[in-house]
């Protein structure tokens, strides 16, 4: 299918997408088996829930391949067939809509984790759904529906791979929890905001809660982009009734929520888990022919990282970029970034957070570097220690892709100027990855002296990167700061250059504003007026100091006079903050620097430098015991309260987990034999049928950090096998784990089987659909919602 034409056709109806298939097909197929074989072994059965989708009007039936990567079909043993899973289950679906239907394949996530926390790497991941893609656009498919990711990281790449597999429609869809943010944290304007800078086809929200939040979400999409939307909620959050699994929205009042959703500005509405035909019946009877309301949103640089989203532009917040990760004349960074070591760059990054920095820029030229391979590291590192947006800046094209691919969001590359070699290979970087571009006002003939040069340079950059498919809110402009030590004129063509691409270009500006003042004694009062200068004249951020008062101060006088800070509300709440400050005392320095060193190292998931920490505490005469007691348990239980009060999210959590576990495999050795005792012994695995284990695996991580011995049974465990095992190692605590509707039915079953044999074991129960309510009905022990509930509840139970 053409993109122009889907673009055009949702713009003039709102079409229909089909509900759950996992339900149909459940109650249709043998347990345990593998749904998406059924395409190719069962084919009757797949063309008749099609069919009835198709009858019950649906404009788009989704294949039955939302599990059929090659990754996730090896769970049944069948990834060597995942071109043929795909390919046939594509031409099913297109022999059953003939026309009467357009044909998504569908593409769910791997079920694991994507580098730093798990096993896969950007390339194995991008082939893996490059593959998929491939098979289903060589079946037949129109359109591309990728939906169901939790990871935003792992949407983009997906993204990616699909777009240059083929180039038809791609609707992406994350799942959010009732909070309104993914399990890896990420909220749905930042979530919006990466992926339309792909140039998707639709953006939608589905699985995970019923209709209602869903409202929210679409909301939140509708004001930060103009792709088409589309939503598919369950029919509810499912309850046990009866040994059965029931949910409790009926098909017309989804039907009515779908006209709230089209209200908002959905074109695509569909439904998720428990839905059946006659949803998509009701939908059919209650929207078709309604025409998408049309929405129209600001055009804004907005720029993000996995958590959160930065605006830059006239009349909004003004922009500090953080300019300290950068080894020029700092021969401490510089010999860190040469070892390859990454804790002091953590340790800026989150200083420059600290103290007010909304983006951070990202420079490691340093000669006789592989700066590619450093700059991925480093990437990763600054993403685990802060939740900033990022710049990278480097002239490198392999080093600034590097970095692109390692990012979970939308970061700048700083930068492309006007020469052929920069331009050709910048543009093609930003657009594949939706980054944004700083334009620097630099031509073939070096630094343009005036404002009317640089205006054209910049000009033909940004013209050059529109022709190219770069969106103009995907650009931001540098007027060039040059020093006026020797020529004080500079300074005001700077300020008039800004003002002429504030007039002409109409895109926002941004300045590296401490070269103004080189050459010249106590440089800081010579930037800060600058910078009020400059904002004055329309500058919208800034690359500086952000430990620099001076500078700060500016930003937040300055703000107020250009109406940036809105009734002066930042500006006060600084000011009172710090005068609250006032004969305070400072935050008592830790009685020992490895101590502080090793704590920090823990929080921010510094796990190359830990066992170096470690070793070190060791040999100065410390004891296993009181490292672990004095410091990694302190550490990783403020992690979990972090966690709990939401400033960091699973992705900090569990690569601080994965760091305690460093440490601890370095301590090991040297505890005695009491002290080296567990807690207690919990026994772990997902429930029969169930084959999603990421959930799972970060609870066994957690548990362990804090002291139990866990035997870790896997994934799609027997009852039987669960109860031996539970009686031959006697344990305390049996914990299961369930993220399908169809599974969570297994839970009840385990725990009946353990007090008929007889155990007095405790059982846990947790997964994406279980909830509180459904542990109390089942009879469990305890529930936890997430690794740090868990440990909670493990500890509660042991102690009584």
């Amino acid at each position: 299918m053409d993109r122009k034409a889907f673009r055009q056709s949702v713009e003039t109806e709102v079409l229909i997408l089909d509900g759950a298939q996992g339900t149909f097909l459940l109650r249709n197929l043998p347990a345990g088996y593998c749904f998406e074989l059924a395409s190719v072994e069962k084919p009757e059965i797949v063309a008749a829930m099609h069919a009835a989708y198709v009858n019950a009007g649906a404009d788009i039936i989704s294949t039955n391949t939302f599990g059929a990567t090659r990754i996730k079909l090896q769970e049944f043993g069948l990834g060597h067939r995942a071109r043929e899973i795909n390919a046939a289950a594509a031409r099913l679906a297109r022999r059953t809509a003939g026309e009467r239907a357009w044909v998504a394949g569908c593409i769910g996530p791997t079920g694991k984790l994507i580098a730093p926390m798990g096993p896969l790497d950007f390339d194995e991941t991008y082939e893996l759904f490059h593959e998929q893609a491939l098979a289903l656009a060589e079946g037949g498919v129109d359109l591309f529906l990728l939906e169901t990711f939790s990871d935003l990281k792992e949407a983009k790449i997906a993204v990616m791979a699909v777009r240059e597999a083929a180039n038809i429609p791609i609707m992406a869809s994350m799942t959010f929890d009732e909070g309104f943010k993914t399990f890896m944290g990420t909220d749905p304007i930042t979530a919006a905001n990466v992926l339309a800078s792909l140039c998707i086809d639709a953006l939608g929200v589905n699985c995970s809660t019923g209709p209602e939040p869903m409202l929210e979400v679409l909301g939140r999409y509708a004001i930060t982009t103009e792709t088409p939307l589309f939503v598919e909620p369950n029919a509810g959050i499912p309850r046990l009734e009866d040994s059965e699994v029931v949910y409790h929205i009926s098909p017309d009042e989804m039907a009515s929520y779908g006209e709230k959703f089209v209200e908002i500005g959905a074109c695509i509405v569909g439904s998720c888990c428990g839905s059946t035909p006659e949803y998509t019946a009701e939908l059919h009877g209650r929207l078709k022919g309604k025409k998408p309301h049309s929405r129209r949103v600001e055009p804004l640089l907005r720029l993000s990282s996995r958590l959160r989203t930065v605006e830059i532009g006239p009349d909004l917040p003004f922009c500090v970029i953080g300019e300290r990760i950068n080894p020029t004349n700092r021969e401490e960074l510089a010999m860190e970034i040469r070892k390859g070591k990454v804790g002091f760059i953590q340790r800026e990054a989150r200083s420059q957070a600290e103290q007010g920095a909304h983006l951070l820029d990202v420079n490691i030229g340093v000669p006789n570097v592989d700066e590619a391979q450093i700059m991925a590291k480093v990437i990763r590192a600054i993403e685990n220690a802060v939740n900033t947006p990022l710049s990278i800046d480097s002239v490198n094209p392999k080093a600034v892709e590097a970095a692109l691919r390692e990012s979970a969001g939308k970061p700048l590359i700083n930068s492309v100027n006007g020469e052929e070699k920069s331009l050709e290979a910048m543009i093609p970087l930003a657009k594949r990855f939706g980054a944004g571009l700083l334009c620097l006002a630099v031509g073939g003939g070096g630094i343009p002296n005036k404002a009317e040069e640089r205006l054209a340079v910049l000009k033909r950059i940004v013209e050059r990167a529109e022709r190219e498919g770069i969106p103009r809110q995907n650009l931001i402009c540098d007027c060039l700061t040059l020093t006026v030590s020797a020529q004080q004129k500079r300074a005001e063509e700077t300020l008039r250059a800004l003002r002429m691409v504030k007039e002409e270009l109409g895109l926002p500006t941004v300045l590296g504003v401490s070269n103004i003042s080189y050459g010249l004694p106590e440089r800081s009062i010579i930037n800060a007026t600058f910078l009020s200068m400059a904002m004055a004249s329309g500058l919208d951020a800034a690359i500086l100091n952000p430990d620099d008062a001076r500078m700060m101060e500016s930003v937040q006088a300055a703000s107020v006079l250009t109406v940036r800070d809105r009734d002066s509300r930042e500006y006060i709440q600084k000011f009172v903050q710090k005068r609250n400050k006032k004969g305070e005392e400072k935050e008592a320095a830790p009685a020992m620097l490895e101590d502080w060193n090793i704590f920090q190292a823990m929080l921010m998931g510094n796990r190359n430098e830990i066992g170096i920490l470690v070793e070190k505490a060791l040999a100065s005469g410390r004891s296993a015991l009181e490292i672990n007691s004095q410091i990694l348990i302190p550490a990783i239980q403020e992690v979990g309260r972090k966690y709990d009060c939401k400033e960091i999210y699973l992705p900090q959590m569990m690569l601080a987990a994965e760091t305690m576990q460093q440490a601890f495999k370095i301590l090991e050795p040297h505890f005695g034999a009491a002290e080296a005792a567990f807690h207690a012994t919990v026994l772990l695995c997902t429930v029969k049928g169930d084959v999603h284990d990421i959930g799972k695996n970060i609870v066994a991580l957690f548990l362990k950090n804090h002291g139990f011995k866990v035997i870790d049974l896997g994934k799609d465990v027997s009852v039987e096998d669960i109860v031996r095992k539970a009686q031959e190692v006697q344990a305390d605590i049996v914990g299961l784990s369930a993220l399908m509707t169809t599974t969570m039915v297994e839970m009840p079953v385990v725990i009946e089987a353990l007090r008929k044999a007889g155990s007095k074991t405790k059982v846990v129960v947790g997964g994406a659909v279980v909830t509180k309510k459904y542990a109390q009905d089942i009879g469990a022990d305890g529930y936890g919602k997430d690794a740090v509930e868990a440990v909670k509840t493990v500890k509660s139970l042991v102690a009584q």
